[in-house]
């Protein structure tokens, strides 16, 4: 992601890999089973994690006490308990169902605000460098997990801002990380294993949503998150397009302009209007905007007439 285009808060501060785990060796899942976990490579594993959230103490313990298996707790009351056996906890949206390490401990709290949490985690044995996010929100009633996808190690540290790997603030958060997307921003034809390459994703709070930030369009001078009701109401909305945009530019520029950001499309075509004929186009907005407003660009004679925001109601 190119942090400089975007003129916001979060830059002034696909198949999941969780079915993408390689098989551990027999050998290590025998020392697994076995119950050898001295000798594992790679760095010493964490046998133990305490956080506080709005639920109380989330604690997480993998050491002897509990024969080397995972074991979650909130206020005190154990929500999982591993198996014993060299497989995995079977990780799903809750977590209830315990939480993948593969360097056979406890994940890592590497940022919190209020009742969300983000972990890190061995996906692969640590020799690897395979690491992966998760967001837990405990505001649920039943505390959810997020997958945020896979990094070639560990998500970049800066005091510089814009290269910040992970930033949050209370309306979300913004990761960027070179490695696998997860599931839900993974494209339709991406290969069973792909390249790793440099991605930036946002989870917004208060839409409960993922976006990845290479495929929807910044608006200027508009942070990532807050109330975007100011949008709807905007006189002149071109005013908040990057650059690259003209009224009165040609359909051929402006669906180029588009392109930088994502895929334009025709909201009026379910089948996908063609954008070489369609009167309008629209394209997602980035962060917030996105639950509030649908950026119209309307053409008149292969020329961009106007563009407009159309609130969204639910």
């Amino acid at each position: 992601m190119n942090c400089d285009r975007l003129l916001d808060v979060a830059c002034e501060a696909g198949p999941s890999s969780r079915q993408r785990l390689r098989p551990l060796p027999s050998a290590l899942a025998a020392l697994l089973a076995a119950g050898w976990f001295a000798v594992l490579p790679g760095p010493a594993m964490a046998d133990s994690m305490r956080v506080d959230t709005p639920k109380g103490v989330f604690e997480c313990e993998s050491s002897t006490a509990t024969n080397n298996l995972q074991v979650l707790r909130l206020d005190g009351q154990e929500l999982y308990r591993q198996p014993r056996g060299p497989d995995d906890p079977h990780e799903t949206d809750l977590l209830k169902d315990g939480i993948i390490d593969r360097n056979l401990g406890c994940p890592q709290v590497t940022g919190q605000r209020g009742g969300y949490v983000v972990l890190e985690r061995y996906l692969q044995p640590p020799h690897y460098g395979v690491m992966g996010y998760l967001l837990v929100d405990f505001d649920q009633d039943e505390p959810t997990l997020t997958d945020l996808g896979a990094s070639d190690g560990a998500v970049p540290s800066s005091d510089d801002p814009k290269k910040q790997g992970l930033y949050l603030n209370d309306g979300g958060l913004v990761l960027r990380y070179t490695g696998i997307l997860p599931d839900a921003l993974a494209p339709e034809n991406q290969p069973d294993d792909p390249p790793p390459a440099d991605h930036a994703i946002l989870y917004s709070f208060s839409l409960g949503t993922l976006q990845n930030l290479d495929t929807c369009l910044p608006l200027k001078g508009v942070p990532l998150f807050g109330d975007m009701d100011f949008l709807a109401k905007a006189t002149d909305p071109a005013r908040y397009l990057p650059a690259g945009f003209k009224i009165g530019a040609s359909r051929t520029e402006t669906v180029a302009a588009l392109r930088r950001y994502g895929t334009p499309y025709d909201p009026d075509d379910t089948d996908g209007g063609s954008v070489k004929t369609a009167p309008q186009l629209v394209i997602p907005l980035c962060g917030d905007a996105n639950g509030a407003v649908m950026p119209l660009f309307q053409f008149e004679k292969d020329r961009l007439k106007a563009v407009r925001f159309e609130e969204l109601e639910f």
